[in-house]
């Protein structure tokens, strides 16, 4: 934990530490949200003379989560490479090579036309023709 924040909780009230832990609850974000979760007035955090130093621990515990999910989310990508290349090998490999594809940069495309140059195409019709020479 950041020595700051460190810092702020050992200066802070049970109910205080209480009150930051809260709001980093999904659907705490605001003051009163967490003040009425935890059974206060929601304008009891106001009173507080250290509510801008407990908002500070707050803002900075929120910052490490989101470095830590990114952290786990660089992991997890190595992860999801190897389900990418296990796909390619079975049923759904079009699926994963578009998919890795549009997340290089490479958008696949469906239809690649190297022959015609932009015009369109023309089919052909191979016709057999057999002489009575060649049957015989």
């Amino acid at each position: 934990m950041n020595e700051r924040v460190q810092e702020i909780l050992k200066n802070a009230t049970d109910v205080q530490r209480r009150f930051v832990v809260q709001r980093l609850a999904p659907g705490c974000i605001d003051a009163a949200k967490a003040a009425r979760a935890l059974k206060l007035n929601v304008s009891t955090p106001h009173k507080w003379p250290n509510l801008e130093e407990l908002e500070e621990a707050v803002t900075l515990l929120q910052l490490e989560k989101v470095e830590a999910a990114a952290m786990v989310m660089q992991e997890l990508a190595l992860d999801a490479v190897d389900a990418l290349k296990r796909a390619l090998r079975g049923k759904s490999s079009v699926s994963a090579a578009k998919a890795i594809l549009d997340r290089a940069g490479l958008p696949a495309q469906t239809n690649v036309d190297v022959t015609s140059k932009g015009q369109s195409l023309t089919p052909i019709a191979f016709v057999e023709i057999v002489t009575p020479d060649d049957g015989e």
